[in-house]
């Protein structure tokens, strides 16, 4: 049941679409306060979720299913890009309320971005000599959770300021519980036999909607106030 939702238009764009919708809805009521930056930032934030939901359908909306293996790329694009959001706030966020994008911290976070898909495609093809799909799935989330944790040194040296580290701390909050989520739902999904594992695909839901929707409101409810 629930895995028939999951692959649903309800779900994918519906469902993702609406998490994004409200999510926007929540960060604009935090604008208040919060440097300009900030606002362009969610809302930019709030367009890439929208176009991921839509384009990163296996039927697209209006246009029907991409030819050949587009869609695996696309999908590809749209996890990386979706990486990127978050490591790029380490590079980003300053104390005084700021987001600021630097040519060469782009590049420090485009470099973090490789690391999860690379040593997964690694540890899967070499350590598990696994073709499963979603053993990727699953090995990707643990590693990326790793990463969170172990990058905290890098990313409180990056950003100096106790105001941009609790800002970013919130950010990473968000980070853990969607990919630790995801993790529990791939592992039930995995382990649990025959019709028991559909409940994972319920669990995928929440942090579905948490990746979609909630990082334009975190991103400006944990902001600090500016003086602008």
């Amino acid at each position: 049941m629930f895995e028939s939702f999951y692959a649903s238009h309800a779900q994918h764009p519906g469902l993702l679409l609406a998490s994004a919708v409200l999510g926007y809805v929540i960060a604009r009521r935090a604008f208040s306060g919060r440097h300009a930056s900030v606002r362009r930032a969610a809302a930019a934030l709030f367009l890439l979720a929208c176009v991921d939901a839509w384009f990163s359908a296996d039927e697209v909306i209006g246009i029907g299913r991409l030819p050949g293996s587009a869609p695996t790329w696309v999908t590809l694009a749209f996890v990386l890009l979706g990486d990127l959001r978050y490591l790029l706030a380490a590079e980003s966020l300053r104390g005084d309320g700021r987001v600021e994008i630097t040519t060469r911290g782009l590049l420090r976070a485009l470099g973090w971005m490789l690391v999860v898909p690379i040593a997964s495609e690694l540890v899967v093809s070499f350590a598990l000599v696994s073709a499963e799909p979603r053993v990727l799935f699953l090995v990707y989330e643990l590693l990326f959770v790793a990463l969170i944790v172990l990058r905290r040194p890098y990313v409180e040296a990056r950003l100096g300021s106790p105001e941009a580290i609790r800002w970013h701390r919130a950010l990473d909050r968000l980070a853990l519980a969607w990919y630790a989520s995801w993790s529990l739902a791939d592992a039930l999904i995995l382990g649990l036999p025959g019709e028991a594992s559909d409940v994972g695909f319920l669990v995928r839901l929440l942090p579905n909607a948490l990746y979609y929707g909630a990082m334009p409101a975190v991103l400006a409810r944990a902001a600090p106030r500016s003086a602008e």
